[in-house]
């Protein structure tokens, strides 16, 4: 395989190039070509020079082309028309050209027809794509091709102009003609075809995490719940003026995607504090700061092309951003690549974009440098050039902007650490100090003014009757499940007060649990008010997650015998008759209900796992997987204990659950299915009736939840699901994929791996699940240590099957 450069620099001198090229191909058995022509002219009529010249000297020789912002020959700048004679010396290589147009057909459909048509043509091992500017994501295409048969790589670039502000591009070629709004693909393969494809980007992380709080395509509105711009404002000073772009450019973000690291641009910040950014960034995802330190950035590049030379190329297609070349503008633009020259002949151009699939999956680049090498026939003296890249010495001194960005990283993710730990603390502190707007009654002030009313009336007006109200075992909700369990007990409380006395009376919360009611109502109403309360809780009690229970202290202010009580005595007397009501609340709990009950929720768990054989050793199994996590994650022995004992009890709800349902070997449906989805918030009521702790009932209740917000039972999202959720919610899903159940086969190991790579930022938590891909070799040892003595881990027939899991 080999590369014919020419540049054009008018139509006399490029057709007797030509000329004298057509009779070497003579003289060398006529081999297949075509012409490739790179183009910073964007002018129809002045590119029609090329082709036609082309056409004429070789007229059945196909030709395709793109604009660029600047042509790349052999590692250096090209003349502003360079075109390239692409040359196949072995019979069984092919090449195919497509050309497509936006303003015809759908992205998304054009997609679909490149599928097909790789499919139809068995013989494809590349496919190299060249997109012009287009007002709309390539997220379609991207997605679209992943279809692809998973051996055939693709990679490419978005064209442009000179101008790298301007929307300006075209595509061209002798099988579509010219366009500004198109798609050109050529397919390389055959039998003696080989390609390998890389990328560069040199970029390094700096700073700390951030979440994608809210975007819109490559509209980025919010990182961490701050407008975007607010980023790049508070930690590198870069103001929003005339200059952003370039000062932005020196510090990209790293976006992960797919399981790698995307360099995303900010390529404007926008008035209301959002960035456009060169490409798509999800909602959800996480992106990081980076830092472009020239020094890194080269010994990338060579260590790469030293990769690349160990494939032994014969022609090399570059496609380098051309925003690298702004950060290169203290050099040549083709600076950075020239290890690459020694390497192979090559031709590129500067692009808007680029392409590359990776791990099966197609991505849009920027600031990123891809490199497309290609050969026909084996690999010759590779062991040769193995042994000189493998002596050749490695420098191990780091430039001091690298050593202080790795400082800078390490204590911003120990600042995160402490943040985290902060919030935690300020949320509880948040939850003690809740005011009387939480339930909507009149507070102690009122009450106060309420009562000195009272006190000065005449005395005759003694028809007043007061109830002293308290919520039985607010203090320990609040100290075994948190504060926001008591809120709801206090919310609770409040409601069925309001809706039983308050057309008759004045409703007040005057503490953190204590309720008064007073009222005028008449003796005989009263009677069907306190049953209309102790009707309203029985209700309440039916589907609330936290019981509710009301101690009541009534008194009238005036006696039996008709005297009239000092406000002082009227509360006192009040009070006394509450609290003998609580005292006989607090022996039932404590004498009936409390007794073993650790014990007795360790045998259901044993129950329910001996009810079906496909489940047996699931909480156990989930409980390890759980536990090697969370130190793979590094938490504290005290975190690592709480998430470990929640993976064992996870499923204790699938007690409640009818077993018709739970073994079902069919599809469930939509009914049934909502069946399962109480099996949280049954086994939260069971803990939250013990001595669990808040935080171990909450990782019970939330285990279901997705990290995109489409979990159950409370639709939380992303970090509002306890860290111990998040672990098990991977936990589970291992041993649910790698289980035999009644409704499926076990999945493979390597199944099991992508989807969970599949899902991060969806179904998990992407920066845990990160950590368990990078220890999956470990967490396997694991799974069929656990699995020895058990059931076998099998390869499913059908691995759609694991859509149908139950607990989905």
């Amino acid at each position: 395989m080999k590369n014919r450069i020419f540049a054009f620099n008018d139509t006399a001198s490029f057709e007797k190039e030509l000329i004298q090229f057509k009779d070497w191909c003579k003289e060398n058995g006529s081999p297949t070509i075509c012409f490739q022509i790179h183009s910073e002219e964007l002018d129809p009529e002045k590119l029609s020079s090329v082709w036609n010249t082309l056409e004429h000297v070789f007229p059945d020789v196909p030709w395709f082309g793109n604009s660029t912002s600047g042509n790349i020959v052999n590692c250096d700048k090209a003349s502003e028309i360079s075109v390239s004679a692409i040359i196949f010396e072995k019979p069984t290589s092919k090449f195919e050209i497509y050309q497509y147009d936006f303003s015809q057909k759908s992205i998304s459909d054009i997609a679909c027809e490149i599928e097909k048509e790789a499919n139809r043509n068995h013989w494809v091992k590349a496919v190299e794509i060249y997109h012009c500017i287009s007002p709309f994501s390539t997220t379609l295409l991207c997605e679209g091709l992943d279809a692809l048969a998973p051996d055939i790589q693709i990679f490419g670039g978005i064209v442009c102009s000179p101008d790298i502000t301007s929307h300006n591009s075209c595509v061209f070629s002798s099988v579509g003609g010219y366009t500004r709004t198109g798609l050109l693909v050529v397919f390389y393969g055959g039998r003696e075809f080989y390609v390998e494809s890389r990328k560069i980007s040199g970029w390094k992380p700096i700073g700390r995490n951030f979440h994608v709080t809210r975007s819109e395509g490559n509209i980025l509105y919010e990182l961490g719940s701050i407008p975007a711009y607010e980023v790049y404002n508070k930690y590198l000073n870069i103001k929003n003026d005339k200059n952003f772009f370039y000062n932005a450019l020196e510090f990209p973000m790293l976006y992960e995607h797919n399981g790698i690291s995307i360099v995303r641009a900010a390529g404007a910040s926008n008035p209301d504090g959002s960035l456009t950014m060169s490409s798509d960034i999800d909602e959800g995802s996480i992106v990081r700061l980076s830092y472009g330190e020239p020094q890194l950035i080269v010994d990338s590049i060579k260590t790469e092309s030293e990769n690349s030379e160990m494939f032994a190329p014969e022609v090399l297609h570059i496609f380098s951003c051309a925003a690298r070349k702004a950060f290169w503008s203290q050099h040549e633009p083709t600076y950075e690549i020239t290890p690459f020259k020694k390497i192979a002949p090559n031709t590129g151009f500067f692009s808007h974009g680029e392409f590359l699939r990776e791990k099966g999956h197609l991505n849009q680049h920027n600031i990123t440098l891809v490199i497309a090498s290609m050969r026909e026939g084996p690999v010759v003296k590779r062991e040769q050039v193995k042994n000189d890249i493998e002596h050749r010495e490695k420098s191990t001194r780091l430039p001091l902007a690298a050593r202080m960005a790795t400082f800078i990283r390490e204590t911003s993710f120990e600042l995160e650490q402490i943040n985290s730990k902060l919030r935690v603390m300020n949320e509880h502190l948040q939850d003690v100090a809740t005011t009387d707007s939480l339930t909507g009654l009149e507070n102690r002030l009122a009450f106060d003014a309420l009562l000195n009313t009272i006190n000065q009336e005449d005395s005759e007006a003694n028809d007043w009757t007061m109830f002293l109200m308290d919520v039985n075992g607010l203090k320990y909700a609040n100290d075994t499940f948190g504060h926001q369990a008591g809120d709801a007990l206090i919310i609770a409380a409040a409601n069925v007060i309001k809706n039983a006395y308050g057309n008759n009376g004045n409703c007040f919360r005057i503490g953190g649990d204590e309720f008064v009611v007073v009222t005028r109502a008449p003796q005989e109403s009263l009677f069907i008010q306190q049953t209309q309360l102790k009707n309203s809780v029985d209700e309440y009690n039916k589907t609330a997650l936290y019981h509710l229970s009301i101690a009541i202290g009534e008194s009238r202010l005036c006696s039996d015998t008709g005297v009239r009580k000092s406000i002082s005595d009227w509360k006192m007397e009040a009070d006394l008759n509450m609290y003998r009501d609580k005292v006989r609340y607090h022996k039932t709990i404590e004498n009936s209900e409390n007794k073993n009950l650790k014990d007795l929720i360790s045998c259901l768990i044993s129950v329910e796992e001996a009810k079906d054989s496909y489940t047996a050793h699931h909480s156990e199994r989930v409980r390890e997987y759980s536990e090697l996590i969370a130190r793979f994650l590094g938490l504290s022995e005290s975190s690592i204990s709480l998430i470990t004992h929640a993976a064992h009890l996870h499923d204790i709800g699938k007690i409640g659950i009818r077993d018709n349902v739970l073994t079902k070997p069919g599809k469930l449906t939509d009914e049934e299915f909502e069946i399962i989805k109480q099996h949280p918030v049954i086994g939260a009521k069971i803990l939250m009736q013990s001595n669990y702790t808040h935080e171990m009932v909450q990782i019970v209740l939330h285990h279901h939840e997705r990290y995109d917000g489409r979990g159950y039972p409370e639709g939380l999202k992303g970090e509002n699901i306890p860290i111990g959720a998040r672990v098990i919610a991977i936990a589970d899903s291992i041993d649910a994929m790698t289980s035999k159940r009644v409704y499926r086969d076990a999945m493979s190991l390597d199944y099991c791996r992508e989807e969970i790579e599949k899902n991060l930022g969806k179904m998990y938590d992407p920066a845990i699940g990160k950590v368990v891909l990078e220890h999956w070799n470990e967490l396997v040892d694991s799974l069929l240590h656990m699995r020895t003595g058990h059931q076998k881990v099998l390869v499913s027939s059908d691995p759609s099957s694991w859509r149908e899991h139950r607990d989905r």
